[in-house]
């Protein structure tokens, strides 16, 4: 039989322990990198009403994104859907050829930032397009010309799409050194980047601008 004093030093170490198990594993969390938010405001100088604007963070070591993955765009009705996607440089776009009937469809584009032609596609056909670099990248169909589509390609997976001027805000950004920039669809029209140095829990009050771009004298 245990002594009585003995037996609440025992009792004593088993109530103890645990805690220090607790404290332990408390303090054996790994520490990450912490995630702010950057907000502020879009405004477009010229006098065009834009729309689709995409709203972006690029990383100054201009590091490839990590968030690749699949997206998919269908033709269905003669028409694409969705009709503006946004991607993260680096992914694939899936083409999916959805209707109802047998229609065929060549989509191909023109664009400097992704020229492609994936030639005539039957119906419940799949054809896959990578998408290595950041623009924009407008895409047609040669048997419908009614067909029209663009797929925005951004340099991270921070971005917000605004279907106007106006605020914005971007979620769990990481601390670093970035630049803050738009994409227009309106060749005209361009934004002017800003720097945002990201240390602490929010960035607010930030101004980005677009405006015309101006002519070049020949």
């Amino acid at each position: 039989m245990i002594p009585k004093g003995k037996r609440w030093l025992l009792f004593g170490c088993v109530a103890v322990f645990p805690v220090l198990l607790i404290m332990i594993t408390v303090f054996s969390v790994p520490v990450t990198a912490l995630a702010a938010s950057v907000s502020g405001k879009l405004k477009v100088y010229g006098g065009k009403k834009l729309k689709n604007i995409i709203v972006f963070l690029e990383p100054t070591n201009k590091k490839a994104a990590d968030a690749v993955k699949k997206y998919k765009v269908t033709q269905k009705g003669r028409v694409f859907d969705p009709a503006v996607t946004v991607v993260i440089a680096g992914s694939e776009v899936i083409f999916i050829n959805d209707e109802g009937r047998e229609i065929d469809h060549n989509i191909y584009s023109l664009s400097r930032t992704r020229k492609f032609d994936v030639g005539l596609v039957s119906k419940g056909s799949e054809l896959v397009v990578d998408f290595p670099k950041p623009g924009i990248v407008k895409y047609y169909c040669s048997v419908h010309k009614n067909m029209e589509g663009t797929i925005i390609v951004v340099p991270s997976q921070f971005y917000t799409l605004l279907d106007k001027p106006g605020t914005f805000i971007l979620e769990n950004v990481p601390e670093g050194e970035w630049k803050l920039n738009a994409a227009v669809s309106h060749r005209r029209y361009s934004a002017s980047p800003v720097d945002v140095a990201v240390s602490g829990p929010s960035v607010d009050s930030v101004i980005l601008q677009i405006s015309r771009k101006r002519r070049k004298r020949r």
